[in-house]
């Protein structure tokens, strides 16, 4: 039995809750016929729901141009990338539902987190090398050092009320931060190093919020400036 992809003990407590796969095994016949009076059969496949991929992906995207609200006179709009976003959790959450919908490979699903990551990283040099000495010339050593502790501050003291106040997972903690940070990069090195997708389950709820934060965050701090 496995929710979520993580396996589920098979005792006398255990509560079945829709979504839930559970793998049977026995001769065909008695297969099917005890598959009519539990569910859906849900069989291995290697193919990708590009129709569904699509659609969640231009919905979303459009429904990030469409959507906007005015701030102190200023139009903020969700935009494509906080769209999709949403898109694509309002379609992972049907799959825990309905197993069979939007189906996408963990073969797949291990090859775009192992490349995200890599290409995260080769992105980021590549952006960030040409002007990182010119502007350790122009601001000075004092930029490089601001820099390392507005990313450090908030994560350490994260860290710190989620698992000394919270009493939080470490796992499940350090998933909560990075979705914080909306760093994919470093949730995928978490859970790689981890061997656990327990991660995920923190960075997911994170993740959205501080984009949604993010992008709109900007307009919002002009306007407060700006006044």
């Amino acid at each position: 039995m496995s929710r979520g992809g993580e396996a589920l003990p098979i005792a006398a407590g255990t509560v079945l809750e829709r979504g839930d796969l559970l793998r049977i095994v026995g001769p065909e016949a008695v297969v099917q016929n005890a598959a009519k009076n539990i569910g859906v059969i849900v069989a291995p496949s290697t193919t990708i729901d590009f129709v569904v991929l699509g659609l969640a992906i231009f919905l979303g995207g459009l429904v990030g141009v469409l959507v906007s609200f005015s701030v102190g006179g200023v139009t903020i709009s969700l935009s494509t990338s906080v769209g999709t976003l949403l898109a694509g959790l309002l379609v992972g959450y049907l799959r825990t539902r309905l197993p069979y919908f939007g189906r996408i490979p963990d073969g797949a699903i291990s090859l775009m987190t192992s490349l995200g990551l890599a290409a995260f990283v080769g992105l980021t040099g590549i952006h960030a090398g040409p002007i990182f000495l010119a502007a350790i010339r122009e601001s000075g050593i004092g930029l490089l050092l601001g820099g390392m502790i507005v990313t450090l501050l908030p994560q350490i003291v994260g860290f710190c009320f989620g698992h000394f106040v919270l009493r939080m997972n470490p796992i499940l903690l350090l998933g909560a931060l990075t979705g914080a940070q909306t760093v994919t990069a470093a949730m995928a090195a978490i859970q790689e190093r981890s061997g656990s997708s327990v991660v995920v389950l923190g960075y997911t709820p994170a993740y959205p919020i501080s984009n949604i934060l993010l992008t709109t965050w900007g307009s919002v701090m002009v306007v407060v400036f700006a006044g």
